[in-house]
């Protein structure tokens, strides 16, 4: 299969060097990089040992290439993606799908229309740790409160310091992450109460700092905290889920990191305690395990899809939900 990687730099280079992994472990993957600056592209194409390069998306888009992963700023996943269906590519798209349901919805319909395979690369559902505690939930009997954190210092550069082009803040770049794994766990909500605001630590127009109470249907409360603004802050979990019979949780100093051709980058959450005792979590990487599940989606070996548009839509109205409470506090 052949694919190329729009948006080579930044993330992108940790959707690479997943790819030059599995390329080493065998996998049938032809990769090719993309830059609008040629020397940027050749150079991301011999450090992650990729095919060949691309300087334009009109040369992607005319080429052999199979597939188009899109590791673009939020305001070009809609127009791109629905180009590279009319072109005739399958799509990977980067979370979050896009700004608004609206532009989700029409990247659903160009999919539909071409009949080609539309997969989110939303890593943390292939993430071993999250997985794990979902088969694990039914320890703690009845969930009454989870929560999820995720405070750390973020000082992000270009299109992301910038409202429009996000389609928000902090929330819906990270954030999404956590909210997708919140409501795996815990299903549909009913209501939220938010704030999200910028703490003048971060130098970007969106909000740098979201804080929720999602209320679930089955009665159990959700606590969501997730930021950039946050110098130093102690290890914490990033999920802890309490019911009536016990607890489960992450264990921050277990987390894996991986490397691939002298990059290094975030594999996999860490190892659970379930009920006070340990739990050990697959050491497997959650990049690769995304990108080889679509290419087996692309190549006809899985039926379903492993990251369907719907479960992203979800998490998207949850983005948007919050903002739209907050406004009212």
């Amino acid at each position: 299969m052949r694919i190329a990687v729009v948006g080579s730099r930044g993330f992108g280079t940790v959707h690479l060097a997943a790819m030059s992994r599995l390329k080493d472990e065998g996998l049938d993957i032809e990769y090719y990089t993309y830059s609008s600056s040629e020397q940027e592209a050749r150079s991301l194409a011999e450090r992650f040992g990729a095919a060949g390069y691309f300087t334009s998306y009109d040369e992607v888009l005319s080429s052999r290439v199979d597939a188009v992963d899109l590791v673009v700023s939020h305001d070009a996943h809609a127009p791109m993606a629905i180009r590279a269906f009319s072109a005739g590519k399958h799509v990977l798209l980067e979370k979050p799908m896009a700004r608004t349901l609206e532009e989700a919805q029409a990247i659903v319909e160009a999919a539909e229309r071409s009949g080609l395979r539309l997969m989110i690369a939303e890593n943390y559902h292939f993430d071993e740790t999250f997985n794990e505690l979902y088969r694990r939930l039914p320890s703690v009997g009845r969930p009454h409160t989870v929560i999820v954190r995720d405070t750390h210092y973020n000082q992000p550069r270009g299109w992301r310091r910038v409202k429009e082009l996000m389609g928000g803040g902090a929330v819906i770049d990270g954030g999404i992450h956590m909210i997708h794994v919140m409501l795996n766990a815990m299903g549909e909500y009913s209501s939220v109460c938010s704030t999200v605001y910028r703490s003048g630590a971060v130098d970007m127009e969106g909000e740098d700092v979201g804080v929720t109470i999602f209320n679930f249907r089955s009665g159990a409360k959700g606590i969501y905290i997730y930021g950039w603004a946050f110098r130093g802050p102690p290890a914490t979990p990033i999920i802890e889920v309490y019911g009536d019979r016990g607890s489960i949780y992450e264990d921050p100093s277990s987390r894996l990191f991986m490397e691939s051709r002298g990059f290094r980058y975030f594999a996999r959450h860490g190892d659970l305690v379930v009920n006070g005792q340990r739990v050990e979590v697959p050491r497997k990487d959650m990049m690769a395990e995304e990108i080889r599940a679509f290419v087996e989606y692309v190549n006809g070996k899985r039926k379903d899809n492993p990251m369907p548009p719907e479960l992203e839509i979800r998490d998207l109205r949850a983005v948007l939900d919050i903002y739209a409470a907050s406004s009212r506090c």
